[in-house]
């Protein structure tokens, strides 16, 4: 393992653990299928059956943040949810973005 390909790993965890933070939400289309849509609307299938998706950076290097990131986004997705359901106030967008900042810093 070289250098690059060290800096490429860190860069790749370091973003799958930011997709809800950046706006990234997460749809299930089956059991083993979910549809990662990204903050300007790019939509990239996810096979967590296979460990696959659709989107290039997986095509060239076999692994990209949606296939690392999926279990945690979807996991703070349901909380936020939650918490709107609970009649949390969603006012805008960066709402979520707060919300999900004042969650981290409570589990650090």
């Amino acid at each position: 393992m070289n250098i690059n390909t060290v800096i490429f790993n860190a860069n790749i965890n370091t973003r799958a653990t930011r997709l809800f933070e950046d706006g990234y939400s997460i749809e299930r289309k089956s059991e083993d299928t979910l549809v990662i849509t990204s903050n300007e609307g790019t939509k990239y299938e996810v096979d967590t059956f296979w460990d696959s998706c659709e989107c290039p950076c997986y095509k060239n290097h076999g692994t990209c943040k949606h296939l690392i990131g999926w279990k945690q986004l979807e996991k703070v997705q349901a909380e936020y949810e939650e918490h709107l359901l609970a009649g949390a106030p969603a006012e805008d967008e960066e709402f979520g973005r707060a919300w999900y900042a004042d969650r981290a810093a409570l589990r650090a």
